[in-house]
């Protein structure tokens, strides 16, 4: 599959933070991320990222039983 893996406006993770895709260039570190500071812990962030340092959150698109029927 050519182009990119992800796309702006999807939830990544990159070094174990969850981060917003903000933009998508082209060349090496060509995504642009956006974190949203937790209440009193750490404080907003943007990065430059390669899609490599990305993993998808699946949390989302990960198949679970929580929904026991009685």
């Amino acid at each position: 599959m050519n182009g990119p893996r992800f796309m702006v406006g999807e939830e990544v993770l990159y070094h174990g933070r969850r981060y917003v895709i903000a933009a998508i260039r082209a060349g090496a570190y060509g995504y642009r991320l956006l974190s949203a500071s937790e209440r009193h812990t750490q404080e907003a962030d943007i990065v430059w990222a390669n899609e490599s340092g990305l993993a998808p959150l699946d949390a989302y698109t990960r198949a679970r039983d929580d929904t026991g029927v009685a």
